[in-house]
Order: structure tokens, then C-alpha cells, then sequence
């Protein structure tokens, strides 16, 4: 069972989810309230925050297809699908949102090793896991972390981990729907680009 945030122990050392500094990014503002008090307490060293590069692609690839939807008011994969060259166009987008996540003092930022791939299969076996949460749990591991700041109620099936939430139980019931759309446009979003490199190469042949 979850617990909130907001009551973090001193002393604590928590691995940081990817919807964590989403919230704290683009709110909504109770939640970007409580994570951005979470996030100065890391600043302050009254607690250990750890996140890993997985998670910070995890949220370029969300604020990326924010900023596209925004931009368009239409589903973002339909534009990228139309135009792949809007992904450069709102790189810039992206860069001032991990800019801002990798100038908070004393966040360690842990590496993805083949050794995390590899044990985060054990882990999928054993507590039923999504791979990317699995990994998650393996560098955790690494970082001999047993607390996760996060919004995914997935974590709660974990008996050696202890999660804590942002956000509200309704509020959180809806991310985990987000969260699990997202997994899917993701997987989409690579389809239609391979869709998209396809055709590149299939005319670069036609006119040679």
C-alpha cells in the first residue's frame, strides 16, 4: 500500500519515477506541489534521490509528445506519422525539461548495465513486472534502494519495495491508465517510424 510523498522520512533514499518529474514539469499543481517539495528536500540532501537514464527517457519521450500535441491539438503519433521532422522541431522542448531535471542538485542520475537487463528478466518472471518497471527495480537494487517515489500503482505488488505517491487514489487510478496508454503509443510510435524509414529506403532504390 502506498504512502504519500509528502511524508518521506528524513534519511530516506528513493529511486524517482519518470511520472514524478513529469508532474513536477507540467503539474497538475497539487502534484507539482508536492514533487517539487520532494525534489528541494533532494536539493537539501534530507533525502537521497536517485533516478537512471531509463527514466529520463522515459520522460523526454512524454514532454515530447506533449509538446506536439499541444502544438497541433491532435494526436501526436498522427503527426509524427505525417512528418517525422517535427520530432527535431521540438527538440528544444525537450531539452528545457531535461535541462531543469539534470540541474537539481544531488539527484543521481544511475546508469543502465547489461547486468540490469539481464536480472530484470528474473524479475518479470517473479513479481509479473512490465520490462521497463523490471529494470527500474534492478538498478534499485544496485543503488540498494528499497523506496520509489511514484504514481505507478504497479509497484505495490512488490513485496520488497515501498512505494510513494503524488498523487490522490482517484488522480492515481487515471495515470495508471496514462501510464499504460503511453507503453502503447510508444510502441506505436516506433512502428510507424520503421514504417517511415521503410518507404525512405524503398524510394532512395526506385530512383537509383
Amino acid at each position: 500500500m502506498a504512502s504519500p510523498l509528502s511524508e518521506l522520512p528524513n534519511g530516506a533514499s528513493v529511486f524517482i519515477d519518470a511520472n514524478v518529474f513529469h508532474f513536477y514539469l507540467r503539474g497538475p499543481e497539487e502534484a507539482k506541489g508536492i514533487c517539487s517539495f520532494m525534489l528541494e528536500r533532494v536539493e537539501k540532501r534530507e533525502i537521497t534521490g536517485f533516478t537512471s537514464s531509463l527514466v529520463l527517457d522515459e520522460v523526454m519521450y512524454k514532454m515530447l509528445l506533449k509538446s506536439i500535441e499541444v502544438k497541433f491539438r491532435k494526436n501526436p503519433l498522427e503527426v509524427i506519422q505525417r512528418t517525422s521532422e517535427e520530432i527535431g522541431s521540438q527538440a528544444k522542448q525537450v531539452r528545457k525539461a531535461v535541462d531543469i531535471l539534470l540541474g537539481i542538485q544531488n539527484l543521481e542520475v544511475l546508469s543502465v548495465e547489461r547486468h540490469h537487463v539481464e536480472s530484470s528478466i528474473d524479475y518479470m518472471e517473479k513479481y509479473s513486472m512490465l520490462p521497463r518497471d523490471a529494470i527500474h527495480l534492478a538498478v534499485m537494487k544496485t543503488a540498494e534502494c528499497s523506496d520509489v517515489a511514484s504514481a505507478d500503482s504497479d509497484f505495490d505488488k512488490i513485496p520488497i519495495v515501498k512505494r510513494w505517491t503524488p498523487l490522490a487514489m482517484k488522480m492515481e487510478i487515471r495515470d495508471r491508465k496514462n501510464t499504460h496508454a503511453s507503453d502503447k503509443n510508444e510502441e506505436n510510435t516506433f512502428k510507424v517510424l520503421k514504417g517511415n524509414e521503410r518507404k525512405s529506403k524503398k524510394n532512395i532504390t526506385q530512383t537509383v
